[in-house]
């Protein structure tokens, strides 16, 4: 059976059509301490992980513990417009977990992939522009010298 893993991350309406689409399959939620009894009512089928906290900043270890000792078929982080905004300590966490497709989900339903990460495509852009900036420099004392 497929394991997926899903971020509540976005309103009720959002999060719903997202649940209801996936069905009955093996699901992993983070969801914030105040809605989880709401939801465990609704979807009792689903395993809920409190992140103890209304954030995804700085979550426990106990909680990130629990999805990266797990790999996942899916991921999806959802969104409650159309695009997501400031969803960079989410996509950190991300990067901690261990699965075969990511995407974000949208208020409309629509889904974007996520790509994995390529250690070595990073590390290759990383190097690039460290260089680039090695460049400038010398550019500018040089220049400044001349002046």
């Amino acid at each position: 059976m497929e394991k997926i893993l899903v971020f509540k991350t976005s309103t009720d309406k959002t999060i719903k059509r997202l649940l209801d689409n996936l069905g009955d399959k093996a699901i992993d939620c983070l969801i914030q301490s105040s809605q989880l009894e709401r939801y465990k009512a609704l979807y009792p089928y689903i395993h809920f992980i409190d992140i103890c906290q209304e954030g995804f900043y700085d979550l426990p270890c106990k909680v990130v513990d629990q999805i990266t000792l797990t790999t996942y078929d899916q991921v999806y982080i959802t969104f409650s417009d159309m695009e997501g905004y400031n969803y960079g300590n989410v996509l950190e966490l991300l990067e901690k977990t261990t699965f075969r497709n990511a995407c974000f989900y949208n208020c409309a339903g629509d889904k974007l992939a996520i790509p994995k990460q390529n250690i070595i495509r990073d590390t290759l852009c990383r190097i690039y522009i460290e260089f680039t900036g090695f460049l400038y420099e010398i550019k500018e004392k040089l220049l400044g010298c001349a002046q």
